[in-house]
């Protein structure tokens, strides 16, 4: 095993047991190449939508009825009191710190831009959406998650959050340009390749593997073995599968690798959602986001067994993941008959929009995105279907949610996503295909699942390009915590000179004003003592409401999950502490 592979396993192999080990999910694909580096586009990238997240975007004021500079009248000129009414029904006026602010003909608050150029953009709920400023852009997602980018002299880094997030920088290669992603996740980095291209007017990177594997592996992943095997996770007692047991199951038996895959996916995909939302709960800040539903605390039934599953079954349905396991196959397939199996051009969304097809992504990150006019959020381990490819000069998509969880868009919903968040769901794909693949190659044979062929486990190549990337910086994940705190200094300022009073002297419309903030919930003050043999009664009042419950009827066992541990009863009592 390279040091690459290795550095990807400490990593991640404390996301999802695996044979009573963690899974890891690194940061490889299926083989590619690299692409020549793009040609700029003869004119500007059209502006991206809120829903998007590369560096062209529109802002606050070209995104919304009345707006394009604010304060700027389509119908001439200010009125005396200061106020700029639209011909849309919009309107702008200038507040006492000397900013601009954009309302709807509903009244609700558009956009914001202040003295100092800084500029925010809200949602119908008056809530943030995106702020831009300080060479900083923050975009809010679902659950009080914020994500920071800076870009600077071609390198990008993107804060989720304390304790999670990359650094992109460019390279080239051969007259080739690519960029290395540092990936900062559970107190361990590892890497990524990409390569840059144009579609649609919008720069996007496409996925480019570490390594790639012989044509014979590809075949035997994605061909039925000769009868289906059982595999047992080891998930049980997983936090994050307790709080999404009633979303997603494992199927119970694998026809294939690619179905195998696809449970190793959601799962990752599963186990980001909950430590991005444990995460976006600690750092409290803005938004004081908690894992959990608006109901509070709720029982969930651990279902990784038939006996005792929910009798509706899981919110994602066989046919939902069998939709993700065809995506997989069609992707292993190509993979195998790629002439040059590390041709990049195979990971860009024009190649594989290309074929007609409908194609389904799994989201790898929250996200707020526009369905009918109205804000909904989407996050890890939700399902999209893209039946259509988006026209020419468009730089969103419209896909339908095939399967969410509880308070993201609703299912059956049509939603709006930017082609550089859709391109990374198709790279999350890839990646992960790789890692699992890595992972049947390094332990053939594990948890009963059939043996690749000895040719598959022997014919393993490292992609050239990778050695040429520059170093990883160890000391990024702080960088990058530094910058989340800035983005959340920037965002907090904006909001409060956007909630200034008006200078007008007019009244602002019913729903105009911008959503305040929550503090940060209450912690309790000085230790916190956890024994066994204590009731659930004496833990709430120690430690507050847990963020979910887990109930195993059968066994008289319960587990409080909490942000920094699970307390585990049986028969009432304190029994363990993880």
């Amino acid at each position: 095993m390279t040091m690459h592979r290795k550095i990807t396993a400490v990593a991640h192999w404390t996301a999802v047991a695996l044979l009573g080990s963690a899974v890891c999910f690194g940061a490889s694909g299926p083989p590619h190449k690299s692409a020549s580096a793009p040609k700029p586009p003869p004119k500007a990238a059209p502006a991206r939508s809120a829903a998007g997240g590369g560096a062209h975007r529109a802002t606050p004021g070209a995104t919304r009825p009345g707006a394009g500079k604010p304060g700027a009248m389509a119908n001439g000129g200010r009125t005396g009191n200061g106020v700029a009414r639209h011909p849309d029904g919009s309107m702008t006026s200038r507040n006492a710190r000397g900013g601009e602010m954009t309302r709807g003909r509903d009244g609700h608050v558009a956009g914001y831009r202040d003295a100092h150029g800084n500029e925010a953009r809200f949602g119908h709920n008056g809530h943030v959406r995106e702020v831009h400023g300080n060479g900083m852009d923050v975009r809010r997602g679902p659950r009080g998650m914020r994500r920071t980018v800076v870009e600077r002299g071609g390198e990008r880094r993107v804060a989720y959050g304390h304790g999670r997030g990359y650094i992109s920088r460019p390279y080239s290669w051969h007259g080739h340009s690519y960029y290395s992603r540092t990936y900062y996740r559970h107190g361990g980095y590892y890497r990524g390749y990409y390569h840059p291209y144009y579609y649609h007017g919008v720069y996007l990177h496409g996925y480019m593997p570490a390594y790639y594997y012989p044509p014979v592996y590809y075949g035997w992943a994605y061909n039925p073995w000769p009868a289906p095997v059982a595999y047992a996770w080891g998930w049980g007692a997983a936090p994050w599968y307790g709080y999404y047991g009633a979303y997603f199951t494992p199927y119970p038996v694998y026809p294939s690798a690619a179905y195998w895959i696809t449970d190793y996916m959601i799962s990752a995909s599963l186990s980001d959602a909950y430590a991005a939302g444990v995460a976006a709960g600690q750092a409290g800040g803005a938004a004081g986001a908690r894992l959990q539903s608006p109901r509070g605390p709720h029982l969930v039934l651990a279902s990784y067994s038939p006996d005792e599953s929910a009798a509706a079954g899981p919110v994602m349905s066989k046919a939902v993941k069998d939709a993700v396991s065809q995506e997989i196959s069609r992707e292993l397939a190509a993979s195998q008959k790629a002439q040059d199996p590390s041709d990049g051009s195979t990971a860009n969304l024009s190649t594989l929009l290309a074929d007609g097809q409908p194609h389904v992504f799994v989201v790898n990150t929250g996200l707020t995105v526009d369905s009918a006019g109205q804000d909904c959020g989407i996050t890890e381990g939700d399902v999209l279907s893209l039946s259509t490819p988006p026209a020419e000069s468009a730089s969103n998509a419209d896909l339908q949610v095939l399967a969410s969880k509880q308070g993201d868009c609703a299912t059956g919903a049509q939603v709006s996503v930017g082609l550089d968040d859709l391109q990374e769901m198709h790279n999350h794909l890839l990646a992960n295909i790789d890692d699992a693949m890595a992972q049947m190659k390094d332990h053939p044979g594990q948890g009963g699942l059939p043996a690749p062929p000895a040719a598959a486990v022997q014919g393993t190549t490292q992609a050239p390009y990778a050695a040429a990337a520059p170093a990883a910086d160890p000391n990024g994940a702080a960088e990058l915590d530094q910058q989340a705190d800035q983005g959340a200094q920037l965002e907090q300022q904006v909001v409060a000179d956007a909630n200034a009073p008006d200078s007008s002297g007019e009244a602002a419309p019913a729903g105009g004003a911008v959503a305040a903030a929550p503090p940060p919930p209450a912690r309790p003050a000085g230790p916190i003592t956890i024994a066994l043999g204590q009731t659930q009664a004496e833990v709430i009042r120690g430690k507050g409401q847990p963020l979910n419950i887990v109930k195993f009827p059968s066994r008289n066992k319960i587990i409080f999950i909490y942000s920094d541990m699970k307390i585990i009863f049986v028969q009432g009592k304190v029994s363990d502490v993880q």
